[in-house]
This record gives structure tokens, sequence and C-alpha cells, in this order.
């Protein structure tokens, strides 16, 4: 079953894309084209709510590692929002959370990748 993907504008360039669901090989397709298209909009900043992620493998893992490196950069930057225990764990183990901002909120996501930016 595909992810339910959504984009909302926060602010002027800031976007949140929003999933739910599994992130998987098989369902990767729908966050890779939101992030794509949240690139083109805004190119500065992109926050992802994993919040209602069930699960995430490697291929999701780089999906957002992959969109992570390209709006740094062009001067931009990724964050992610997530609250399960395996979706962080996930980040963990993988060391992405030491590359990609993570918080349990959307503001406070924003707040770090705004900190990092002055």
């Amino acid at each position: 079953m595909e992810p339910l993907v959504r984009t909302d504008r926060l602010a002027e360039k800031e976007l949140l894309v929003s999933v739910s669901g599994e992130l998987d090989l098989h369902s990767v397709g729908g966050l890779q084209d939101a992030l794509d298209e949240a690139m083109g909009e805004t190119g500065e900043v992109v926050v992802v709510d994993l919040g209602k992620v069930d699960l995430i493998d490697s291929i999701a893992l780089g999906a957002l590692a992959r969109a992570s490196r390209r709006l740094r950069e062009n001067g931009g930057a990724l964050g992610v929002v997530a609250s399960s225990a395996d979706v962080v764990r996930a980040f963990e183990i993988t060391s992405l959370d030491r590359v990609i901002p993570m918080a349990s909120t959307t503001a406070e996501v924003l707040q770090r990748l705004r900190a990092s930016d002055a």
C-alpha cells in the first residue's frame, strides 16, 4: 500500500512533507516525488514529518539522505520530525541523525534548522 504523502507550505521558503504509512522499496516513490517537487518549489527548507510512519527501510532513508545533500548543496536544509522509536532508531543505526536534524515536533525541527542557518 502506498503511503499517504502531503505537502503544505509553512512559510515563504519552508515546506512540510507529511508522510503516513510504510516507507519501503515498494512505496518510497511517493516520498521521492514529493521531495523532488518540494526542492524544486522552494530550494530552501523542507521538513519531512514521519510522525505517522509505521516502518522505514534503508531505501527510504537513502532518499532522505540524498534530498538532504541536494538541499545543502543549494544552500537549503532538510529536517525530520519523528516520534516513533523504530523510526528514530533507524536514523540512529545509520547515523543519519548526525546529518539530518531531527526532533519530535515541526516547531523544534524548524528552530534547529533556523539556528544552524544563523
